[in-house]
């Protein structure tokens, strides 16, 4: 699994408004790490090697990070996880980043991405892939975790779905959801319906004409 970097600051003066406003006007965003065994520690982020990480990363994706003190000094090194994101309701900027700094041995919760790969079989007849969820809550240990499941549907034929106990989750990760909660289903589309319906009503239709000939002879 590939694992990411970023550079964080310490941040000294937390909780003042005017200094986080003049933080965000020097192109940085505050940020907290916090774990089991981390004491909750503030930081700051250049706001466009963030954005640059957010592109690369999902909720599921190590983040190897690194504080370092205003003298250049690390003070911090961890493997974390993105634990939160607020952003601001009129700009859509990112106001604070909440870190998650797991524990070896201790579970966590995320969302695992889920990628459909292949062509169901029953698209190849008309049918649809519906997709019910495209994340997966899972609890998981910090050594399970994957960027993404792979879900292969190409089996999958009109009206079969795929469900939650179908799924092969890695070793040491249990999913949040039901096991009979469907993933994805291939429906079939009512016009398809209609049609199959006539076709076996237009192949009874001379079988009655048949007898009814037979009756009069």
């Amino acid at each position: 699994m590939e694992k990411h970097t970023l550079e964080a600051l310490v941040r000294s003066v937390v909780g003042k408004k005017r200094a986080v406003r003049r933080l965000r006007r020097q192109g940085f965003v505050p940020g907290v790490v916090y774990g089991p065994d981390v004491e909750p520690l503030s930081i700051s982020i250049k706001r466009s090697n963030l954005i640059k990480l957010f592109h690369e990363v999902t909720e599921a994706s190590i983040i190897s990070l690194t504080v370092k003190d205003e003298n250049g000094k690390e003070v911090f090194s961890h493997d974390v996880f993105i634990k939160n994101v607020q952003y601001d309701k009129l700009t859509d900027e990112v106001k604070h980043v909440d870190f998650y700094a797991p524990e070896k041995g201790h579970k966590m919760k995320i969302n695992l991405p889920l990628e459909f790969v292949g062509k169901a079989k029953g698209e190849e007849k008309g049918g649809v892939l519906e997709i019910h969820h495209h994340e997966l809550p899972v609890e998981t240990l910090p050594n399970a975790v994957v960027e993404k499941l792979e879900i292969d549907v190409s089996n999958l034929d009109l009206g079969q779905a795929l469900y939650v106990k179908d799924l092969k989750l890695p070793e040491g990760m249990e999913a949040e959801l039901d096991e009979e909660e469907i993933i994805a289903i291939v429906s079939t589309p009512s016009g398809l319906e209609v049609e199959e319906e006539t076709g076996e009503e237009e192949s009874a239709e001379p079988e009655v004409i048949e007898k009814g000939k037979k009756e009069e002879e």
